[in-house]
């Protein structure tokens, strides 16, 4: 192996290290803050020591001398209270925790292919070599009696396997999922077809060697099949749950980061506790990183707006230390997320401004009204600060629970305090769906929201305050209409003579009934998320493959339920609203299938007849044969981007008036200056991505 590839992989490993050493530095400094006794405070540094004398060590084998010099300095001061047998000091520990955040940042950089410079983080090396009990050197043994050598049995059988690849196994056991799918349907048309044999042999003479044959052949086929098809199954089982385990972590590993965000937060004039439970659960790694930042805010909300100063906590007969707790649990395949907070619960103005906002639309009481604080603007701090305020944190938690299939409450023990609840699913990769058909469209709910089946006759439905409802014997139960909420044929209309099958889904406490067309059946599919570049699409969490082949958009249940609670259940998108008479042909181009097939959707609803291709030359051969009004274009796509497709275009005789709408992930000034110079109509950006947005486009450039 060369040389350059040996220090490349010597650099890959250290940027991995650097990373896991920042965070056990940050927290066994936390814990030196809260150990009670000396003796486990001095165990702690000690530890500590050990760690940053070995990354000291690894930088320097890789010469990442920012990294280097920090822990140098770092280890100065750790040695020397070791060496006097002391605890460090508070403004210690605060000049020790940024450094731990230098050395974060640092391993940012290297993340990144950049090399932190040791000029970066000079205020952090000054400051450790300033501190005020430190004499700026420690002796030589002072350094050497914690040197940790390298043993054999730091080797425990465990090895790193990259994010990425652990993602395409899984991928590829869901895709061997759906050829089993396949498989199964093989087999049962070879059973079918040896039936057949067999009636059209009793019709005909016995002595017809030639059907016999063909019954036997098809039956030693249709037992392969079945046969095949069963190992198949115990294959792909056994595949995925090895993948799946190897991709969970423990509930704690997302909690690390939390002790210092209430250390921090408290320290202007709180005094707060964390407590973790759960830790051990083992949960999907993608699960664990989309919860990381929701649990900073919502952990951060509850000592900034939640828990009160020592005073008026004295004052309420409460302990002067406030508690938060991080909990997680598993309720048959989800996982419930739970941070509670003994502080003084939500402010009381800021209720009266959610019954402000809430006035029009009736809610019958304090626990679904409570639940606005996820709206975009509504804050729970009775006062804009540097820290909050502004009603964005919520609205966040929710975005990016919703984005995992999942749902996000809050409630008001009666004990007093917040409880804010995570529902999510075990795993963000497959999901057991039921497919469902609305106007022709096939469309999946995943089956750990959905209660049960029902059919209603037009009769059973009412509409009372504005709203659809059906009675059942727990009470009036909301219905809305899956093809007329997505614009796909005016809301009501069905050609539907008879009852029609509803799925009854339910989360966060909710229920609702949607009306369908169509239940095509249940089974596991493989889930493919839409990317964060088109977060504000809620109405979907994703696509998936069927099958036979065909896409299949999931269902966000929780807008579902939100939405039967307007007054008005019409969609947004209506047909009337949006098209002109007489309808247009539109070419969608984009190399994704699942982003096609959102903006199909959005279309038809619209009322636009709708053409896809995959990429720029499949998109110009459609248009020399069959032509088209309005051309919609990803940018980035293979062969011929949206770019070259649009000069192209606009260089045609036959087709260079063509309207051409660009909607795409580059999101520079740049991209769309070139795109709108080679002849583009209108830029949009998927970064802000909104339909309606998108349909008034589409109106003004035809």
């Amino acid at each position: 192996m060369k040389s350059d590839d040996i220090d490349r992989q010597l650099l890959e490993m250290f940027t991995h290290e650097v990373r896991e050493r920042a965070a056990d530095i940050e927290r066994t400094l936390i814990a030196i803050e809260d150990s009670g006794e000396d003796t486990e405070k001095r165990l702690h540094q000690e530890k500590l020591l050990r760690t940053v004398h070995s990354l000291k060590g690894a930088a320097g084998l890789v010469q990442v001398r920012g990294v280097e010099t920090i822990c140098h300095w770092m280890e100065e001061a750790l040695s020397l209270a070791v060496k006097q047998g002391r605890v460090l000091a508070p403004t210690e520990v605060d000049l020790l925790l940024k450094a731990a955040d230098a050395i974060t940042e640092a391993s940012g950089q290297l993340a990144h292919g950049e090399v932190p410079l040791p000029a970066r983080l000079e205020n952090v090396v000054l400051g450790l070599k300033s501190r005020p009990d430190g004499e700026g050197t420690a002796p030589e043994s002072a350094v050497s009696e914690f040197q940790v050598p390298f043993r054999s049995t730091d080797i425990d059988g465990s090895m790193r396997v990259s994010a990425e690849r652990l993602d395409a196994l899984l991928h590829r056991s869901g895709e061997l999922l759906s050829w089993h799918a396949a498989l199964r349907q093989h087999a049962q048309l070879a059973s079918l077809l040896r039936e057949k044999a067999g009636k059209l042999q009793a019709r005909m003479s016995r002595s017809d060697a030639e059907v016999a044959n063909i019954e036997s052949d098809l039956r030693t086929l249709a037992a392969s099949l079945r046969r095949d098809a069963r190992l198949m199954h115990g294959t792909v089982t056994a595949l995925g749950q090895e993948v799946r385990h190897a991709r969970t972590q423990p509930f704690g590993d997302v909690c690390q980061g939390l002790p210092r965000v209430v250390r921090d937060m408290a320290a202007a004039g709180k005094s707060a506790r964390l407590e973790i439970r759960g830790g051990e659960i083992e949960i999907d790694r993608s699960i664990l990183a989309g919860l990381q930042d929701s649990l900073r805010h919502l952990v951060r909300n509850a000592v900034a707006h939640g828990i009160e100063p020592p005073a008026e906590r004295r004052a309420a007969g409460k302990p002067e230390t406030g508690l938060v707790v991080v909990s997680a649990s598993i309720a048959g395949d989800r996982v419930q997320v739970m941070v509670q907070d003994d502080g003084r619960g939500l402010d009381t103005t800021m209720r009266h401004r959610l019954a402000e906002r809430s006035a029009s639309q009736a809610l019958p009481g304090e626990g679904e009204l409570i639940q606005h604080v996820f709206e975009p603007g509504v804050s729970t701090a009775p006062v804009v600060t540097s820290l909050a305020g502004r009603g964005i944190g919520l609205d966040i938690v929710r975005s990016a629970v919703e984005a995992m299939r999942g749902t996000a409450t809050v409630a008001q023990p009666s004990e007093g305090g917040t409880t804010f609840t995570l529902t999510l699913p075990l795993t963000l990769a497959t999901v057991q769906a039921l497919e469902v058909v609305a106007a022709g469209h096939a469309f999946t709910i995943d089956t750990a929201s959905v209660e049960r089946v029902v059919r209603l006759a037009a009769d059973e439905i009412a509409v009372e305050g504005g709203r659809r409802l059906t009675r059942t014997k727990d009470g009036p139960l909301p219905v809305i209409d899956l093809a007329g909420w997505l614009g796909l044929r005016p809301s009501g209309e069905s050609t539907a003579k008879t009852a029609r099958p509803a799925v009854v889904v339910g989360m966060g406490g909710k229920q609702a009934a949607i009306l369908v067309d169509e239940i095509a059946g249940q089974q596991e599919l493989l889930a493919r998320s839409f990317g964060s570049r088109l977060a504000r699409v809620r109405r979907y969490c994703g696509g998936m493959v069927l099958p036979d082949g065909r896409i299949a958009l999931l269902l966000n249940t929780a807008v579902l339920i939100e939405a039967t609670l307007e007054e008005t259940p019409a969609p947004d998108l209506s047909l009337e609203q949006q098209a002109k008479p007489g309808r247009r042909k539109v070419l969608v181009v984009d190399d994704s299938k699942y982003i096609r097939t959102l903006v199909r959707l959005i279309l038809e609803g619209a009322g636009y007849d709708v053409v896809l291709a995959a990429d720029g030359s499949e998109a110009l051969a459609h248009l020399a044969d069959h032509g088209a009004d309005i051309l919609v274009a990803d940018v980035d796509m293979p062969t011929m981007d949206g770019f070259e497709l649009t000069e192209t275009i606009r260089g045609s005789e036959r087709h260079s008036s063509l309207p051409i709408v660009l909607v795409t992930g580059r999101d520079t000034p740049a991209d769309e200056q070139r795109g709108l110079r080679l002849g583009a109509n209108a830029y949009l950006k998927k970064s802000g991505f909104d339909a309606q947005q998108f349909l008034e486009t589409m109106s003004r450039v035809r």
